[in-house]
């Protein structure tokens, strides 16, 4: 009888010492999702490497994710001048003077992130756009091709098939941090860079006549336009049909999808000989007259109307 009683005690010790352990692993489970955490992979996505990491401004807690061939010039530009800085250098990490967020520890990095009070921001190309910039750039410079990729292109198909091997952070993905932070980030684009650059700094309360002056000013303006124009001339030559484009709606799948990019073929009619921009109130129907030829291509959150 004893040795029955005892039996059952056991029995219902360990039946309790059971539930005891799976209440203690639902409440440690309940525990981690609260408590903001980034896998190591995720950390390593989003500080990059030394080169390409994103810039970081105490003063105005802000983390600013750059990407390479969408005005990462004038951004790092920008952000030495609203910091006061007068280095000649922009691009070298060692010498332009801007923090960036791989110099940080990771529990730093964690708590930045999910902080409310830092902004985050993020400035983005359309991937056509961005992507024809590198080959002109980059694919066409047999030095550089040779010493990242170990071998030249002769096209800009070949040069987009090597893209698949070679690994180059000028045609990486602009997606680089994990998507769900992109809800809550500022997005800015290539055609109201202007608008945004506007919008990012009152949001943090960089926004001066300074500041203003610089981006307006008659030198960059100049830069800005001329630019623009040379971008647009080539689209003509590099996506005059359709292949192509697939090719890299499915490359870029991500960047389409994050940034609400249109998977809309560039289209080309054969009449007219003038490059023209005019706004709606809605988008920009940029309307591109090369030679005798034309294409028409939406971009959004645009005011202006300029004619060339």
């Amino acid at each position: 009888m004893e040795n029955h009683i005892l039996g059952v005690l056991e029995n219902n010790f360990a039946q309790l010492r059971v539930l005891s352990n799976q209440n203690t692993k639902n409440d440690s489970t309940r525990q981690r999702k609260d408590i903001p955490w980034l896998s190591k992979i995720d950390l390593e996505q989003i500080t990059r490497s030394w080169f390409t990491s994103p810039i970081v401004v105490i003063k105005y807690k802000l983390i600013f994710f750059w990407n390479e061939k969408a005005g990462c010039t004038y951004w790092k530009k920008l952000l030495q001048v609203i910091q006061g800085l007068k280095n000649n250098e922009v691009h070298h990490p060692d010498f332009n003077g801007l923090s960036y967020l791989i110099n940080y520890k990771d529990n730093e990095i964690t708590d930045m992130m999910f902080n409310d009070s830092w902004t985050k921001a993020v400035f983005v190309r359309e991937p056509r756009e961005r992507i024809l910039s590198c080959y002109l750039e980059k694919g066409l410079n047999n030095a550089h091709m040779i010493n990242h990729c170990a071998q030249t292109v002769k096209s800009f198909i070949e040069f987009l098939n090597l893209t698949k091997t070679c690994k180059d952070p000028h045609w990486f993905s602009q997606v680089r941090a994990p998507k769900y932070f992109y809800k809550n980030m500022m997005i800015g684009k290539m055609p109201d860079i202007l608008t945004f650059t506007e919008k990012l700094l009152i949001k943090i309360g960089a926004w001066n006549e300074s500041v203003k002056d610089w981006i307006y000013s008659e030198d960059r303006k100049n830069k800005t336009r001329y630019h623009a124009r040379k971008a647009e001339d080539q689209l003509f030559q590099y996506y005059n049909d359709t292949k192509i484009q697939d090719i890299i709606f499915e490359k870029y799948a991500d960047d389409y999808d994050v940034f609400n990019f249109e998977k809309k073929y560039f289209v080309f009619d054969k009449k007219y000989s003038k490059i023209t921009r005019c706004s709606t109130t809605s988008s920009l129907q940029k309307q591109i007259k090369y030679s005798s030829f034309a294409f028409y291509y939406s971009f959004r959150n645009m005011n202006v109307c300029i004619e060339f």
